[in-house]
């Protein structure tokens, strides 16, 4: 329920006497220097290898363009990003995406805008063309 409307939830944490508990503990004891999850990891130490308690926070991203592009490229990611299938879309400027996609074929994306841009386009051309068949379909027929 919580990941389908983008609600990352951490439920064995959202236990009412666990929230309790964390709310009357001092604000000192619930950072150290800038160990984050320091009660967390304390508590947890004889419970975990080191190697895992003691890392810093690892984020999830999602695949960057260099993972879509490039060698071994699929012909879906070649015909959702194509100018045509962008053009039907009619949600994204034909023109840049083309740039940005041409880009990215030619070498990995500059940054994490460049990623986070074909990601999203190719992303959102997909769900197009799974929901509602206007995108792809229409660029294929013409």
């Amino acid at each position: 329920m919580a990941m389908a409307h983008g609600i990352e939830g951490r439920f064995p944490f959202l236990d009412h006497r666990l929230v309790e508990f964390a709310a009357k503990l001092p604000p000192e004891m619930k950072l150290k220097g800038l160990v984050e999850k320091h009660i967390l990891r304390e508590a947890t130490k004889n419970l975990l290898p080191p190697a895992i308690g003691k890392r810093t926070k690892q984020p999830y991203r999602a695949p960057d363009s260099h993972s879509f592009s490039g060698a071994g490229e699929l012909d879906y990611v070649r015909s959702a990003m194509g100018e045509e299938a962008i053009a039907a879309g009619g949600l994204f400027n034909a023109k840049a995406v083309t740039k940005l996609y041409e880009k990215c074929q030619s070498r990995p994306a500059s940054g994490f805008r460049d990623n986070a841009a074909f990601v999203g386009v190719l992303s959102t051309q997909l769900w197009l063309q799974t929901f509602t068949g206007n995108s792809l379909r229409k660029a294929e027929a013409a």
